[in-house]
């Protein structure tokens, strides 16, 4: 057997582990995104900064994460649904972020919402939440 037909299992192994440890993390991430939107639902803003980085935290002091929160639901109503749209993972700094989009129905409209999550200490936390009618501006 030559040394390249020795590598091709070894290298489709790999590829194998990338794609389900990949999957794993999504899924944790969409759980993150699940339990953060039920935070929302329920007005529950400060339970749902459980689920903000320390990172976004720092860009973006706590209290105009709660303000700019509860001002989207004054203009926008009850959040009634939400539809994981696509996800998506890139790299930045030598650092891997998973991002999840969504689609969102709310009492007066529908919103395009991004989610960006980074690992730290074996947790997945978000570091950046965007939202705008227009689709285009929040992928």
């Amino acid at each position: 057997m030559t040394r390249s037909k020795k590598l091709l299992p070894l290298l489709l192994c790999a590829i194998v582990a990338t794609i389900i440890i990949s999957c794993g993390a999504f899924a944790q991430c969409d759980n993150i995104g699940n339990d953060f939107y039920n935070c929302l639902k329920n007005k529950d803003y400060e339970s749902a900064m459980q689920f903000l980085d320390e990172e976004a935290i720092k860009t973006t002091p706590k209290e105009i994460w709660l303000n700019g929160l509860i001002e989207k639901d004054k203009s926008l109503g009850l959040l009634l649904s939400v539809q994981r749209r696509d996800f998506e993972s890139y790299t930045m700094d030598n650092v891997t972020r998973l991002a999840i989009k969504y689609k969102n129905h709310y009492t007066y409209g529908t919103m395009y919402e991004r989610l960006e999550f980074i690992e730290r200490n074996g947790d997945f936390k978000i570091t950046f939440y965007k939202y705008n009618e227009d689709s285009t501006l929040v992928d």
